[in-house]
């Protein structure tokens, strides 16, 4: 009889991690943002300098709003793979997956701060500020949002280069891989250990450990049921 789940052979059952091309899709918006607006705060004319800022904001807006659907996605991927018992990986690349939100939340709010400090400290006078050189909005929101781009550039870059290992390293599961030897005392012997982490990590085994038990228990009543075809005559 085949390996029950195929844990003699390998990790068949492994199903790789599939985030790589949305963390690429969000930088390269991000990277388009900036260029686009380095590009406008360089060649468009003076007079047209608050109709680049304008659209910059509009952007920024549009990007936040890609952000918040990339951070629904990824935690979507990355609960069936805390599911599936790849709990230690699901933590290593908590930030990775965690800081895009807030930092574009973040920056964005700054924006709007500025914006709004500006819009009270020159009132009708704004219009004056958006057509000189070196004080006007477009540039300060073009350096924003390089520096955003780089930020994430180095965090997705990171991102990336683990997933591209753990995909290639097809891992076994943390239970099957040893992590949990020590089964219902996990964590209780270390010193200085977070008791919340333990706490979700014993939750995490326990949750996996009930899931993995019946997959089992369902491989085994099909390979009792394919016993019993062949073995039975037929009446």
């Amino acid at each position: 009889l085949e390996p029950v789940l195929g844990e003699e052979n390998g990790n068949d059952n492994f199903r790789p991690l599939k985030t790589i091309p949305v963390f690429s899709f969000h930088l390269l918006v991000s990277m388009m943002i900036s260029f686009i607006g380095v590009g406008m705060a360089v060649v468009f004319p003076e007079s047209k300098r608050c109709e680049a800022y304008f659209l910059m904001l509009y952007m920024r807006v549009i990007f936040w709003v890609v952000t918040l659907l990339f951070d629904h996605m990824i935690k979507y991927h990355h609960d069936k793979l805390r599911m599936n018992g790849f709990h230690d990986f699901h933590r290593v690349t908590n930030v990775h997956k965690s800081v895009p939100f807030y930092l574009v939340s973040l920056w964005n709010s700054a924006i709007m701060a500025i914006q709004t400090l500006m819009q009270h400290y020159y009132g009708d006078n704004f219009g004056e500020i958006c057509i000189q050189s070196l004080f006007s909005p477009i540039v300060y929101i073009s350096i924003f949002s390089a520096v955003e781009t780089t930020i994430l550039a180095i965090i997705h870059g990171t991102y990336i280069s683990r997933v591209m290992r753990f995909n290639r390293a097809r891992p076994l599961p943390d239970a099957m891989r040893g992590s949990f030897e020590s089964g219902s005392s996990v964590g209780l012997t270390q010193r200085n250990a977070d008791v919340a982490e333990l706490l979700e990590k014993q939750a995490d085994l326990i949750s996996f450990l009930q899931d993995h038990n019946l997959r089992l228990n369902q491989r085994l009543m099909q390979m009792n049921s394919e016993v019993r075809t062949i073995t039975l005559p037929p009446s």
